[in-house]
């Protein structure tokens, strides 16, 4: 298995500046050096089930860490062997801490995690003091006793225990905010020079202009012309740009089809745009309207709002189409989401790898998709139909009992 330089490892200063190609013969392959980390995995597919629900060897072996931090877990391991249960058949698996059901899931991730347990936060923290020369422990000590179960964030809402995973702290005097720990605590930034660090003296990045933060406006897709006068309805159409920010009635990656969610929004897809725009293709708040590209369509209620820019939309994420969604006029099927008008466009600074904070971090850096370049075609529908209306075949044969009666 091929794993990238990854960022918070001593691979991440591999590279020079100036990048060679071994698969050009420019230098010597070497495994995270100059081409990823090669590991030879063991795979036992007919114990892929029990394997996926027990907690696996290495966790009491060699603990748990994070962003170049590690930390034993023996005693957690244990607790949740009592927890969960263990697991008594015969095979790869015995012996082992159960995760049988989603609940159980829920308890090894509580339990592992420094942010719900409060001795585990203490380990992470003292961890990151022997990295940092700095006595660090006392920001997770006053919660060293407290632990977050699953039956607790059933009953209510929990404020989670500051970690070093993260740069803010979960504090009753301070709110969360990024750089607070690396200020006040005097830990170096994760980059190159310990730093707040804005020059990128990379050779890659020098080449694309971009040493230094500066604007891009979008690239132009090609999205959004072949299909601006399909299947016209009558309406106006504008074109506007698309992005797909944080959600503002949801929790992060989950879905608003929740009852919870529901509440809080108009219990259906929305994407919202500014009045100016709204005027110029004669929307008004609550329409519906369909958004489209060559990529695909969605259909959702316009917000219209001072508050958005004009030449913009936005569509919060994670709206899922199985509640209050139409049909598309364009495609004739069911609305779709955020995802249906994006796609992911790489960005070929964001493949620098092995060079400090610029080495790959799931979910942090690495080829990550330019979807603020996408635009799409907005305008209000002219026919709603919410495609329920069964199909002819599929009516039952009624002429004989008409005839009858």
């Amino acid at each position: 298995m091929l794993t990238p330089i990854l960022h918070d490892t001593p691979g991440e200063i591999a590279q020079a500046l100036d990048v060679k190609d071994w698969k050009r013969g420019e230098i010597d392959p070497i495994p995270g050096k100059t081409m990823p980390q090669v590991t030879v995995v063991e795979r036992d597919y007919p114990n892929l089930y029990k394997r996926f629900t027990a907690l696996g060897p290495l966790m009491a072996k060699l603990g748990n860490g994070g962003k170049g931090i590690n930390w034993k877990t023996e005693d957690e391991v244990e607790f949740l062997k009592r927890l969960n249960g263990e697991v008594e058949e015969e095979g790869a698996t015995k012996g082992l801490a159960r995760i049988d059901s989603d609940i159980d899931a829920a308890e090894v991730i509580l339990t592992l995690a420094p942010e719900t347990n409060g001795e585990v936060a203490v380990k992470a923290w003292t961890a990151l003091s022997k990295t940092t020369g700095r006595g660090l422990a006392h920001l997770a000590l006053h919660k060293e006793d407290e632990k977050i179960r699953f039956r607790d964030v059933v009953a209510q809402p929990r404020k989670i225990i500051s970690s070093p995973i993260w740069s803010g702290l979960e504090s009753e005097k301070v709110c969360y905010n990024a750089g607070y720990t690396n200020v006040h605590e005097l830990i170096p930034w994760r980059t190159l020079t310990g730093r707040q660090q804005l020059y990128q003296d990379h050779l890659w990045m020098r080449a694309f202009g971009e040493g230094l933060c500066v604007y891009r406006p979008p690239i132009d897709t090609k999205s959004v012309k072949p299909v601006i006068d399909r299947k016209p309805n009558g309406n106006a159409a504008i074109v506007l740009n698309f992005i797909t920010p944080h959600q503002k009635w949801g929790i992060h990656s989950t879905y608003t089809d929740n009852l919870l969610m529901l509440t809080l929004s108009r219990g259906g897809p929305i994407v919202w745009m500014s009045e100016v725009d709204a005027e110029k293709a004669g929307i008004v708040d609550n329409d519906w309207i369909e958004a489209f590209n060559t990529n695909g369509a969605l259909v959702a209620r316009a917000v219209v709002s001072q508050r958005v820019k004009e030449g913009m939309c936005m569509m919060y994420h994670a709206q899922e189409k199985i509640v209050n969604v139409p049909g598309s006029e364009q495609t004739g099927q069911r609305g779709g989401i955020h995802n249906s008008v994006t796609r992911t466009v790489l960005k070929p600074t964001h493949m620098i790898g092995g060079y400090a904070q610029q080495s790959y971090g799931f979910n942090y850096y690495g080829t990550v998709g330019s979807n603020r370049d996408e635009f799409v075609v907005v305008r209000k529908m002219a026919e709603v139909d919410w495609l329920e209306k069964p199909a002819a075949d599929a009516l039952p044969d009624t002429s004989r009992l008409e005839a009858a009666e």
